[in-house]
């Protein structure tokens, strides 16, 4: 190229870069880009050009896209059989009713067997009471050597320090084998007798575990004013105690009284005159009065 024709072109360059700027310039501007799609998703549609506003201010801005969906619940609980048995690292296995079919996390209830007696029978007796909505989970407790046979064996608990050693290895090991639908929220616990006697003075110490109680047939002397005290404090809210005999009826009157005194709210039911158990009429009153006790939890109410 000659240096002449080569000063005549550089201007041509300069005019054409001058022209596109321009053109650019006199366009819309962009609407601000949505939000990413969620994983898995077909690609985002592409942006569309907003139409200058009516009255020559900025264009209005375009929608944003559909907020992602929420994630998928748990797939549902699946279980070979309505009771399983659980394994607890440094206890006996324990038995659960587990709550089949369930795709969203489901609550706690500790039912806690008396002295002589078996987590099975528990646990069949609460299914029974409380549904098949709810973890019931049924601590063993140790092995009575006086038990009738061999394929018929007894379990007691030792103290009730040991016992809440066992409660909280159940309620890890139960964790661990439904991540997706155990509720690791506060537990409900049940007792009926030794269980109920032992529960008293567990959550006496640990009512931000335990803040509502079922207690069937025992439990009511343990309610000293300053185990009282120490509940409410501590986050207690409720207490159910349920008798079947009149001498558990007045006992269980007068620690009502003292937990009242101390904000915690209770109530006092009584079965038919049925002896010392917790099965039949004493678990049909039981039924009855259970939806006081989770009065005001709604993870009880989503059944």
């Amino acid at each position: 190229m000659t240096l002449s024709a080569a000063l005549f072109a550089r201007p041509l360059v300069w005019l054409a870069l001058v022209g596109a700027a321009a053109l650019g310039c006199d366009r819309p501007g962009r609407a601000a880009g949505t939000a990413p799609a969620p994983p898995s998703a077909a690609p985002a549609p592409a942006l569309e050009i907003a139409a200058p506003a009516a009255d020559g201010g900025a264009p209005p801005a375009a929608p944003l896209a559909d907020a992602a969906a929420p994630p998928a619940g748990p797939a549902p609980l699946r279980a070979d059989a309505p009771l399983v048995e659980l394994p607890v690292e440094g206890f006996a296995s324990a038995v659960v009713s587990v709550p089949i079919g369930a795709t969203a996390r489901r609550p706690v209830l500790i039912a806690s067997h008396g002295n002589y007696d078996r987590p099975e029978w528990q646990c069949e007796v609460w299914r029974g009471i409380a549904g098949d909505g709810v973890f019931i989970l049924c601590p063993r407790g140790v092995a009575r050597r006086d038990s009738p046979t061999a394929s018929d064996v007894r379990f007691t608990y030792e103290s009730n320090a040991r016992l809440e050693q066992e409660l909280d290895a159940g309620l890890a090991a139960l964790r661990a084998r439904f991540p997706e639908h155990m509720d690791p929220g506060p537990a409900l616990y049940t007792g009926f007798s030794l269980g109920a006697i032992m529960g008293s003075a567990i959550a006496a110490r640990r009512a931000a575990l335990f803040p509502r109680l079922v207690l069937v047939e025992g439990g009511h002397d343990k309610w000293t004013p300053g185990a009282a005290k120490a509940f409410a404090e501590g986050g207690g809210q409720r207490v159910l105690f349920v008798c079947a005999q009149a001498g558990c009826g007045a006992a269980a009157a007068s620690a009502a009284k003292r937990l009242e005194k101390a904000g915690v709210l209770t109530r006092v039911v009584r079965s038919q005159e049925a002896g010392h158990r917790y099965d039949g009429p004493v678990a049909e009153e039981t039924k009855r009065a259970l939806g006081w006790a989770v009065e005001g939890d709604a993870r009880f109410d989503a059944r």
